[in-house]
């Protein structure tokens, strides 16, 4: 039978094996708890037996005995109960007490007392009997022996028992309780690892094929989670095979672009008619637009080998956000200045310092202040803030250009899509796939959402501030 939750069976194997085995052990208790209360009270019978039979006296032939009934009540008090007592002889001629008493069904052997339950005035009695011989003390027509019995009403004892009862099961109760905590907390402690190992694989990000951690994971788990690792292992390297063909091939196709555009360059010089013109225009319009994608594939590779690098335990640095869109602006002012669009900086004059790599946040950046300044028009308004605010550091790009639509903001940072706005320009729909990769290895948040009154587009990268 397939198990669907390692929790649930334990549960259901434990549980009930806990249960059976409290109720054996209450029942076994149980009965052993009646055999030596029993024997108890018997053995305070047995002592009245002993007490009457002190006081038992043949003098002149006849029966008589002194029973004090300061005794009387003492035993009632010990036995918490009524007590009935009878002193006879075995013919039935003499006797003293309470006449009647039943005397047991398999018959006396003399000088041994018999213990037996029976009903006397409808009462059920627990009754004690021994028979002694009269050694020719009394007066009959035959020899006969003297009966001495005594009795008490069982309702004391069963109440004494019940009670006991009572408590001992009160106390199973409680320890059984306590048991099965124990099997839950036990269960729980027991799979804790497996559900913490199950969060942090979940919580990954895709492209994360480090080997799980296995010295915490209990000795029968390490088993599987070195089956996964190898398993993750093999794809690991089959990835880094497929990354490294694509880096090569991005690299390889530089030198043959660069020639293209310079054979482009030169063959425009050569063009007689206007026709020419357009075809090598619209030629050297593509191939631009593939040495950029080519470039933004080469920086994603690179990217990614970073995450691998940071995973791997590598250190990062302490950057100033202010010093990185600083140094962003100046490199992208001229573009800017080209394009006629008025572009601001807001920074405080204190650092705003962050835990990542500089060169990253400057490429992020690069690319979100790039894309502002390639799809807004010319008199647009861009501006980069950075600020913190409380234990969030903040790098926001605002601009009053054509913005995006509710679907391709859904949609942004998707590899090789491109929005409305952008279908009509030269791109490659990598720059915010970049930015997106960039945010995640710096446990940081992207959001694109649309600028203030509406109009145009703002994108915040918000970190968490260092300690």
């Amino acid at each position: 039978m397939a198990l669907s939750s390692l929790r649930r069976t334990l549960l259901s194997m434990l549980i009930p094996a806990a249960l059976l085995t409290s109720g054996v052990s209450l029942t076994l208790s149980s009965i052993e708890l009646k055999e030596q209360v029993n024997a108890a009270f018997d053995r305070a019978l047995a002592g009245a037996l002993k007490s009457m039979e002190a006081n038992v006296r043949t003098i002149s032939g006849g029966l008589a005995m002194e029973q004090s009934y300061y005794m009387m009540e003492y035993m009632e008090y010990t036995i918490r109960g009524h007590m009935y007592f009878r002193v006879a002889t075995e013919d039935g001629l003499s006797e003293i007490g309470f006449t009647g008493m039943p005397l047991p069904p398999d018959g006396l052997s003399s000088n041994r007392p018999v213990f037996y339950n029976a009903d006397y005035l409808g009462e059920p009695l627990r009754i004690a009997t021994v028979a002694l011989e009269s050694g020719e003390r009394l007066q009959t027509y035959q020899d006969s022996r003297i009966l001495i019995q005594a009795g008490e009403n069982v309702s004391g004892r069963n109440e004494f028992i019940r009670n006991v009862l009572i408590q001992n099961l009160l106390q199973d109760l409680a320890v059984l309780g306590v048991f099965m905590l124990l099997i839950l907390a036990g269960t729980l402690l027991a799979l804790r690892p497996l559900r913490k190992i199950s969060a942090d694989v979940r919580h990954r990000s895709y492209d994360n094929l480090e080997p799980i951690d296995q010295r915490s994971l209990p000795r029968e788990v390490r088993p599987l989670v070195q089956t996964i690792n190898l398993h993750l292992d093999r794809y690991a390297r089959k990835s880094r095979e497929q990354q490294q063909f694509l880096d090569d091939a991005s690299h390889q196709l530089k030198t043959p672009l660069a020639v293209l555009l310079t054979q482009v360059d030169y063959a425009q010089t050569l063009a007689q008619s206007d026709e020419m013109q357009e075809v090598l225009q619209a030629i050297q319009q593509r191939l631009n637009n593939t040495v950029q994608m080519t470039h933004q594939m080469v920086a994603l590779s690179r990217v990614r080998d970073v995450a691998e690098q940071l995973r791997a335990k590598a250190a990062r640095g302490s950057v100033d956000l202010c010093r990185v869109a600083a140094e962003v602006m100046d490199e992208l002012w001229g573009l800017a200045r080209s394009r006629r669009q008025d572009l601001g900086l807001e920074a405080p004059d204190h650092p705003v310092r962050v835990s990542g790599v500089a060169w990253l946040l400057q490429q992020a950046l690069s690319n979100v202040l790039s894309n502002a300044i390639k799809y807004c028009p010319p008199q647009a308004c861009i501006t980069v803030s950075v600020y913190q605010n409380g234990r969030v550091c903040v790098l926001r790009v605002d601009d009053d250009g054509p913005g995006m639509s509710p679907d391709d903001l859904a949609k942004a940072g998707h590899r090789f899509r491109r929005g409305q706005a952008g279908k009509a320009m030269q791109g490659s729909g990598l720059g915010l796939a970049i930015v997106q990769a960039i945010a995640q290895i710096h446990d940081a948040r992207l959001s694109l959402q649309p600028g203030p009154d509406g109009r145009g587009l703002t994108v915040l990268l918000e970190f968490d501030a260092l300690p």
